[in-house]
């Protein structure tokens, strides 16, 4: 396989409850699981997790505070100063020669928001994720975003990454799934993972 995802702990701020939650139903963001770093390479992942962290949840805070289609009884937000925390994070590698994943979403359920951090930039050789729009698979939205720049999509929306036609040249993107957070009827916080993604695994080869 050519195409891979490299979970990894999130290493972002503590003032949105990404990491080191007791409660929390799955040990991402406690760092129990994910490939191992270096202290070098824990510094530069812990830096570009605080640098998202300082960008995307006031946008999803924005986002969710008037969303009125995804909210139902099992996702209330919470009144804390962040309404969400990321409940996977990692690295997909894309190496020259993979081929084009199929359509698909990466699960049913409101509330999850994916956010891609290209680490070089993109251009059509590098196989950059693709956007369906609706059920005609000729309207498709192909983002050509550089090196640093940040794509938030909802977790249901349609889409693939294509295949990397490159010569030497590999395609690796920082990945987070933000998640909204859940609040129980008594008031206690629920955060749970991705399931449907990102198991406890150390790396998922997909392609």
């Amino acid at each position: 396989g050519l195409r891979y995802d490299v979970p990894l702990p999130w290493l972002g701020d503590d003032s949105n409850g990404s990491t080191g939650d007791n409660n929390r139903d799955d040990q991402v963001g406690s760092g129990r699981i994910g490939a191992p770093l270096t202290n070098m390479e824990k510094e530069g992942v812990a830096d570009l997790h605080k640098a998202m962290d300082e960008i995307v949840p006031h946008v999803l805070e924005a986002l969710w505070s008037g969303d009125e289609e995804d909210k139902n009884d099992d996702i209330t937000t919470n009144s804390d100063s962040s309404n969400s925390y990321v409940a996977a994070s990692g690295y997909l590698i894309n190496k020259p020669g993979s081929k084009s994943q199929n359509w698909h979403k990466d699960g049913p359920d409101a509330g999850f928001i994916d956010c891609f951090v290209p680490l070089i930039d993109l251009n059509e050789e590098l196989g950059p994720t693709s956007f369906r729009l609706d059920d005609d698979e000729d309207d498709e939205l192909v983002p050509m975003i550089n090196k640093g720049n940040i794509l938030l999509f909802d977790y249901r929306t349609i889409h693939r990454g294509q295949g990397n036609t490159s010569e030497d040249t590999t395609r690796t993107l920082a990945y987070a799934v933000y998640r909204r957070r859940e609040v129980d009827g008594d008031g206690t916080k629920k955060e749970s993972g991705d399931v449907h993604n990102f198991p406890a695994a150390l790396t998922l080869e997909y392609d």
